[in-house]
């Protein structure tokens, strides 16, 4: 019999194969389905804390540059409570104007475990769509250079720095000789010489700034936290203004007492497992040409994003 992943001999036919092939098909989307699902996905709400921190994510954006004192913030969080989101949402946001090129008022980068100087400046070349972003630890300091100049021709204002809790493990230099400093050395720098804002977005479990660069950490003044949201009525208003928000198919469902428990049951107020969660509903409903979710699609989006070797009950199960 053949297998799905056999790539052997496809002169001739495969009735298995196509037969397969057949089959899988039917457990895909339609493009209409694909389409209104993005839409879902682009729809964005405010709540206190989001609000809060886009009010401080402003304040930065407009100090940065114009004062010699740095300005910059962190942003602590749990997987899920849309810190990445917001800061996709305010660089995308931000008015089309003179003072930056289009599309880096704000850029954004990632770090990743164990993170060095030189990561931080291939990121930041990266970011600005530099064509050479390799860097070797004998031109780190060159390169540097060429990514702060970058940053300030395209007149860039915030750089958002996400998974910042990375910096607990960031790799210091052992020998004097080595010519490489600490990735927050870097982003200290890249504050006091571009005059850049500078926003952290770490995980909640970040033990905090002052354990890692005390310098960098009285540069970052702002704390902001995110959380998720408990089964009250914080989260009862956002499920409403979600489902306003959503129009190509009605949600309404998750809006009644007994939807919006079932719901934060799904999703434990976790944000981006909401979001996933309501996309495959929506995605089920429009493919069966339904104008309104229902619970069985809801019971059916959480099988399909949770699957079937986890502890925890569908909640919209009957």
């Amino acid at each position: 019999m053949g297998s799905a992943y056999d790539f052997a001999e496809f002169e001739e036919p495969v009735d298995e194969e196509e037969r397969k092939t057949r089959e899988r098909r039917l457990f895909m989307y339609s493009l209409e389905a694909l389409a209104a699902a993005a839409l879902v996905e682009r729809a964005h709400v405010m709540f206190p804390e989001f609000e809060r921190a886009l009010a401080a994510f402003d304040r930065i954006y407009q100090l940065s540059g114009e004062l010699e004192t740095p300005q910059g913030a962190l942003l602590t969080g749990p997987p899920g409570s849309s810190k990445t989101t917001l800061a996709m949402y305010f660089a995308k946001s931000l008015p089309q104007g003179n003072l930056f090129d289009i599309g880096y008022g704000a850029i954004c980068i990632r770090l990743r475990a164990n993170p060095t100087s030189g990561l931080v400046v291939s990121l930041l070349l990266r970011a600005v769509k530099y064509p050479f972003t390799e860097v070797r630890k004998s031109r780190v300091y060159t390169m540097r250079d060429i990514a702060f100049e970058a940053i300030s021709q395209k007149g860039t204002k915030i750089v958002f720095v996400d998974q910042a809790h990375c910096l607990s493990t960031q790799v210091r230099p052992r020998h004097a000789d080595v010519a490489e400093t600490a990735a927050s050395d870097t982003l200290r720098e890249l504050m006091d010489e571009t005059k850049v804002g500078l926003v952290l977005l770490a995980d909640a479990s970040f033990n905090g700034l002052d354990s890692v660069d005390q310098a960098l950490a009285d540069r970052v003044s702002v704390r902001l936290a995110m959380t998720h949201f408990a089964d009250d009525g914080f989260w009862m208003a956002f499920l409403q203004a979600f489902s306003k928000k959503v129009q190509i198919v009605d949600i309404s469902v998750i809006c009644s007492a007994d939807g919006a428990a079932r719901t934060h049951l799904a999703t434990g107020g976790n944000r981006r497992s909401f979001r996933r969660l309501i996309t495959e509903a929506v995605l089920i409903a429009v493919d069966a040409r339904c104008k309104a979710l229902t619970l069985a699609h809801l019971r059916l989006a959480f099988d399909r994003v949770r699957g079937d070797a986890v502890e925890k009950a569908n909640p919209y199960a009957e």
